[in-house]
């Protein structure tokens, strides 16, 4: 008996059936990975006749080269469409109630508004601003991630000052930092700095998911720094902390979605791997990338460098 020769082709064809049944129900990281694999399939399916398991008789049509292979691929982009587009449904629709939840929080928190509320009430209602918060990031990041993944998002570059960034920057991270009290959160940012052409909206994300990762993984009382400084025509930030720190082996891990390590504090901190990804994301499209050095047990450094005007 003898093994059934399966060629590259025929694994490709293979895999886009399964992805077309469980596409729905698959994580954006196992889709990513089943997409990468049907790539190195394809990549191996030239027309070669030595690669073939059933070369055509010679009075037989000959297939035209590549045929089946680009067939494949036009299946491969619109499984991708398909994904994008259901992940940007799933994001919208959870958005309409989150924004209906968090404006009636936000209006029963007002003093005097609707008439007094007694302690417990208040509480209640923070609590629930607190979480529909926490909510709003978390669908944020998803919706960032798959509009990355899929190359579906455009940088908006316009000229700003660094200044005017970290501005947006505190807006969004002084009411979340109020939860890591007395953890400090410090801006060290001279004036100065070079003129920028960037997407401050999402340059303002990139350093705010870096914070509040800075923030999730310091114990109570420690210290996060944002720095900035001029180096030649480029503005070079860092955040720093004193927390956990990382091994080397998470540190390689740092780009993968959904990753997280396995040290107490971060198990016991609500997250779910998305900041740094989406923050080097946004870097990567900027022309950048994120650097890091850190330490176990004394802290982490997350650095990057923006092209100034020239």
């Amino acid at each position: 008996m003898t093994d059934q020769v399966t060629s590259p082709l025929q694994q490709a064809q293979q895999l886009v059936t399964d992805l077309q049944q469980r596409i729905e129900q698959m994580r954006l990281s196992e889709l990513k990975a089943a997409l990468a694999q049907l790539n190195d399939l394809l990549a191996q399916s030239p027309a070669d006749p030595a690669r073939s398991p059933q070369v055509p008789a010679p009075l037989d049509p000959v297939p035209e080269p590549g045929g089946d292979v680009e067939g494949l691929r036009m299946e491969l982009d619109a499984l991708t469409n398909r994904a994008a587009s259901f992940n940007s449904m799933m994001v919208h629709e959870i958005r309409k109630p989150m924004t209906s939840i968090r404006g009636y929080a936000d209006m029963l928190a007002k003093p005097g508004l609707i008439g007094p509320l007694n302690e417990m009430q208040q509480n209640f209602i923070d609590t629930i601003r607190t979480n529909i918060i926490r909510m709003e990031g978390l669908v944020s990041d998803i919706s960032d991630l798959s509009k990355l993944s899929y190359n579906r998002i455009r940088l908006d570059s316009k000229m700003t000052t660094f200044g005017q960034v970290v501005m947006e920057v505190q807006k969004v991270i002084e009411p979340f930092a109020k939860d890591y009290e007395p953890t400090s959160v410090t801006f060290d940012v001279p004036q100065g700095m070079p003129v920028l052409t960037v997407d401050s909206i999402q340059l303002a994300k990139v350093i705010i998911n870096l914070i509040k990762n800075a923030l999730q993984y310091t114990p109570k009382g420690g210290a996060v720094t944002v720095k900035a400084e001029r180096r030649d025509n480029n503005v070079h930030v860092a955040v720093s902390d004193t927390g956990i720190g990382m091994k080397p082996e998470d540190i390689a891990r740092l780009g993968e979605p959904f990753f997280r390590g396995d040290n107490e504090l971060v198990l016991a901190s609500r997250g779910y791997g998305m900041g740094v990804p989406v923050a080097m994301g946004f870097l990567r499209l900027m022309n950048s990338s994120l650097q890091v050095e850190s330490t176990p047990g004394a802290g982490s450094t997350f650095s990057f460098d923006i092209a100034g005007m020239g």
